[in-house]
């Protein structure tokens, strides 16, 4: 069980940092088509699903897409329980 919490929390912390360092430091240079290139957050983000659950990488793909509905249903009866929304997740 905390193998799969630290997978989920570095996978998270690590999408933020490549997504963010490349969207400003490329942001200067490109403008704003480096928030483009910063997709490469997602790729990080899966080689660390990928290597902390031991799976493919469609395998990992596969936990990100589950790991989402279930933030989104979470959302969902959160905001009909509590008016409470998580802030916005995705770069999509």
């Amino acid at each position: 069980m905390g193998q799969a919490m630290a997978a989920t929390l570095g996978g998270v912390v690590v999408y933020y940092l490549v997504f963010f360092a490349v969207a400003y430091f490329l942001g200067a240079v490109m403008g704003p088509s480096a928030g483009v290139l910063a997709l490469i957050g997602f790729v990080a983000w899966l080689a660390v699903f990928r290597g902390a659950f031991n799976t493919s990488w469609l395998g990992a793909i596969g936990i990100v897409v589950i790991a989402w509905l279930i933030l989104l249903v979470l959302d969902f009866v959160l905001v009909a329980a509590f008016k409470v929304k998580f802030p916005d997740f995705s770069p999509f």
